[in-house]
């Protein structure tokens, strides 16, 4: 069996990795955090890191529901690594303007995650892009 699945953000996805595609709506926030809860603890992330996980990925999807085309469909990965859980989130947005790195949610972000960082997949409908925001926290095994 092959070690990767596929590929999303220009890094090939595990065989452990959970991909959930919803209405980009705010509704959907909730099973998004359950969702990323239950891996975040089903990978044996401690108590703290996975409320974090949870905050973040809340804050990211907010900010990118917000901007989203409507009728969007936004795309979540969870893919556990051995040394860390990396999350990306995408939908196609109007504006690239949506996560500055210096503003209020980057600095949420990077004070919930280890590493935060914005990529574009290419052309969306309409002069619109399709954005994302990938977020990974690292085991707390590969910090020591």
């Amino acid at each position: 069996m092959a070690e990767a699945a596929s590929t999303n953000n220009g890094h090939q996805r595990g065989r452990s990795a959970v991909e959930l595609r919803v209405a980009a709506e705010l509704e959907n926030l909730a099973v998004l955090r359950t969702l990323v809860a239950a891996v975040a603890t089903f990978e044996d992330l401690d108590f703290d890191a996975v409320a974090d996980l949870r905050l973040a990925v809340d804050e990211a999807c907010t900010r990118l529901i917000r901007s989203a085309v409507p009728g969007s469909t936004l795309l979540v990965v969870i893919d556990p690594r051995q040394d860390a859980v990396v999350i990306d989130a995408s939908t196609t947005c109007k504006s690239p303007d949506i996560l500055a790195p210096g503003s209020f949610s980057w600095h949420v972000l990077s004070s919930l995650t280890d590493e935060v960082r914005t990529f574009e997949n290419g052309q969306g409908p309409d002069e619109a892009r399709v954005f994302g925001i990938s977020m990974t926290t690292r085991r707390a095994s590969s910090l020591q």
